[in-house]
């Protein structure tokens, strides 16, 4: 039942992120050609999937170093 549950959430969420993904560009400021758009829609992901990582390693790094922090405070 559970794996039904979130197999549907995930669901949800493509179905909702295709919809609001479309309507995105990522654009690059080059000198002297003002913006140019790069990726579209779906696109941007194999543009941005290194900055994700690396956002998500440094939040880990952080919730440990906190988690560790906490220990020492309450002995």
């Amino acid at each position: 039942m559970c794996i039904a549950i979130y197999l549907a959430l995930i669901g949800l969420f493509i179905f909702y992120s295709d919809y609001v993904i479309d309507q995105y560009a990522l654009t690059v400021n080059a000198e002297g050609q003002g913006a140019m758009v790069v990726a579209v829609g779906w696109e941007m992901v194999t543009w941005l999937w290194p900055v994700v990582v690396l956002a998500m390693l440094i939040a880990s790094a952080v919730s440990v170093w906190i988690m560790r922090r906490c220990r020492r405070c309450k002995t």
